[in-house]
């Protein structure tokens, strides 16, 4: 069976040199060291994110996956504060990940980065990557500047994927530090605790899903009905409170054309992102539609060995596994 992941990273040598100066710096020793446990529990070796060849292709063969969708991982050059810098920086990125992808054209795609603290420039560096470089969507992680990306400046970037017909990823990212320390840190906790609850762990989960529900409350789906947004780990804990949203905010309420649910289950596709779990497969078929899930490991942010066979021997239809496993994405990123 073909299998197809989309959301894969990977990250240039030459951009985290570049990106040093601009990582941020704890204000205070104990968040240094939630951080730094952070990091050493769930960050990637450099060996694999840098590689984009021989050793990543072992992987996929042993693991059962024909393709990789792949987009800047951490330390991405999207969250530049400055335009000037962040419209190289990322036009180098791409560039890169380009060349990588040209290599072994069958088994890669990718996504591009896109400089958003210049949407405009942003919306023409997606539409260069996608028509020069064979880009097939773009992936935004977080937010920007404390600013979700329904914010109106940011519609060029939403308005040029819609016109070039290819999706946009609403990847996790690092959430506020307000919100963190409020919500997900105590200092009972170990460093460890506190550098995950707030991360991987629960808040950028929590995070990203409310990103997707401002995406829809904007209505940006009304002005731009082709849009269509992909959104990982399950849907961010969306879909499983699809039905109480479209009671809470009906339309009167939100003065949206139709109920949070027609429209999060029309333009988003949710993905696994590494977490294997029959529950969550079978619930997400229930109230997804096999149709708007798409296949994804998260590599190698997880590099799990049984990426394949968890879909290949799920308790599914065979004609569900073909639609998760790549005939979804085929269609939606035109492969």
């Amino acid at each position: 069976m073909k299998i197809i992941t989309i959301e894969e990273h990977f990250s240039s040598p030459k951009i985290s040199a570049k990106m040093k100066q601009f990582q941020p710096k704890g204000s205070d020793g104990e968040k240094d060291k939630s951080i730094q446990q952070l990091i050493k529990h769930f960050l990637p070796n450099n060996d694999d994110i840098e590689d984009v060849g021989a050793r990543r292709i072992k992987f996929m063969d042993e693991a059962g996956i024909d393709m990789q969708v792949i987009s800047y991982g951490s330390g991405s050059p999207q969250g530049i504060a400055d335009p000037k810098i962040a419209i190289e920086l990322c036009i180098e990125a791409n560039d890169e990940l380009a060349q990588l992808i040209k290599q072994n054209p069958t088994r890669f795609a990718g996504f591009t980065t896109l400089p958003v603290a210049d949407p405009v420039a942003a919306a023409a560096e997606l539409e260069r990557a996608v028509k020069k470089l064979g880009f097939k969507g773009a992936l935004l992680a977080g937010t920007f500047q404390g600013k979700f990306f329904d914010a109106p400046e940011f519609l060029p970037i939403f308005e040029k994927a819609a016109e070039l017909n290819v999706p946009v990823y609403l990847h996790p990212g690092i959430i506020d530090k307000g919100v963190a320390d409020h919500y997900f840190k105590d200092e009972r906790w170990s460093n460890l605790v506190n550098g995950v609850f707030p991360a991987a762990g629960f808040g950028w989960h929590m995070d990203s899903g409310i990103h997707v529900l401002r995406m829809i409350l904007s209505g940006v789906f009304d002005k731009l009905p082709n849009l269509k947004i992909i959104s990982g780990h399950w849907g961010e804990f969306v879909p499983v409170f699809l039905e109480r949203l479209d009671e809470t905010l009906y339309p009167e309420m939100t003065n949206l054309k139709r109920t949070i649910s027609e429209y999060y289950k029309e333009h988003v596709y949710i993905t696994p992102s590494g977490i294997f779990s029959e529950n969550q497969l079978q619930f997400a078929i229930i109230q997804m539609g096999a149709d708007h899930i798409i296949y994804s490991g998260d590599y190698p942010y997880l590099i799990k060995n049984d990426t394949g066979d968890f879909l290949k021997n799920a308790s599914i239809s065979d004609e569900d596994k073909a639609k998760i496993g790549h005939l979804n994405v085929e269609k939606l990123l035109n492969l």
